[in-house]
């Protein structure tokens, strides 16, 4: 009786680079973009009672590839209590000719952290100005950390603020990411760390905007991460309205439950105004058009970078 192959989480990071995440995720986005990539509605499921936590299913299969994925991915923002992480998962990679899992990746919900991060770099990228005074963080959670990391490295840049609402959190996370070597600074407002970054990425399960219209520069790209569930929102609805692009990793999704739904459903947009962030990454869009122009992108997270990552770890190891 064959066993069915459990790559852990170790051997998972000894395999990948962050080069080979980013590369993956980029070229991911742009299959996704392009149609290339058959990925039905992810499954969401909430839970309140006993614990607060969320579960999201995203499976999907790249065309023409020999193994489909199933991801599962979990978050239960209580945990710091417990002493665990609040995050969790794994991926099931499954044989495209027969339906047979071939592997499952215990990745304790990294990959799908990582793959994240890459995602956020590379929408920071598309729409950047062409000079960022600094990038602003708004929250203090693992996300904030990798956006922060991962965006700093691919734009090569040093200077981070960051916004939290729980003081001992923000000083955690400086004293996190000054020990990276970044120079870090703090903001009690949302609207003081406007001012002073026209490159921001909202990384919160905040339930109302925190990110308003009227506090927003001309000049300034926002990267929309946290709102990934029906129920949560970062960024003022009116905002889309004053945006010159607006990019999306899924149309469908973003619309469904993620900040451009808010902006559709009170018809201050038409989805038609959002356009694929795949396609701008693949050079047929433009993330910008003027020095001036606010942009968005909003990220609810795809499978096609789940199918991504997974499929190269196990590419590498079954040849390992």
């Amino acid at each position: 009786m064959n066993t069915l192959p459990i790559i852990t989480l170790d051997e998972i990071q000894a395999c990948l680079s962050e080069d080979d995440i980013l590369s993956a995720v980029k070229e991911a986005l742009i299959s996704h973009g392009r149609g290339d990539v058959n990925s039905p509605p992810p499954g969401i499921l909430q839970l309140d009672n006993p614990a607060v936590g969320e579960c999201h299913i995203k499976y999907g299969h790249q065309k023409g590839a020999d193994t489909f994925v199933v991801k599962i991915a979990s978050g239960f923002r209580d945990n710091g209590k417990l002493g665990l992480s609040p995050n969790s998962g794994m991926m099931l990679v499954l044989s495209a000719q027969t339906g047979a899992p071939v592997c499952v990746l215990d990745d304790k919900g990294w990959l799908t952290d990582i793959r994240t991060a890459a995602a956020g770099a590379l929408a920071a990228e598309a729409g950047a100005p062409d000079k960022v005074s600094a990038v602003g963080i708004i929250g203090t959670g693992e996300q904030a950390r990798l956006q922060a990391h991962w965006t700093c490295r691919l734009l090569g840049l040093n200077s981070i603020v960051v916004y939290g609402r729980n003081p001992e959190q923000v000083t955690k996370y400086v004293n996190d990411m000054t020990a990276q070597g970044y120079d870090v600074r703090t903001e009690s407002e949302v609207k003081d760390l406007l001012k002073r970054c026209n490159l921001v990425i909202t990384t919160t399960p905040s339930p109302k905007a925190l990110v308003l219209n009227e506090d927003v520069q001309p000049g300034t790209h926002i990267v929309a991460m946290g709102t990934d569930n029906p129920g949560k929102q970062e960024l003022d609805a009116a905002l889309f309205a004053q945006a010159a692009v607006i990019m999306v990793d899924d149309l469908a999704q973003c619309v469904h439950h993620g900040d451009l739904g808010h902006a559709v459903r009170g018809d201050l947009v038409s989805e038609d105004r959002a356009i694929s962030l795949g396609l701008v990454l693949a050079g047929e869009q433009q993330g910008r058009l003027n020095a001036d122009d606010i942009t968005i992108a909003d990220l609810t997270g795809i499978a096609a970078e789940d199918i991504a990552v997974a499929s190269l770890v196990w590419e590498r190891k079954k040849v390992s």
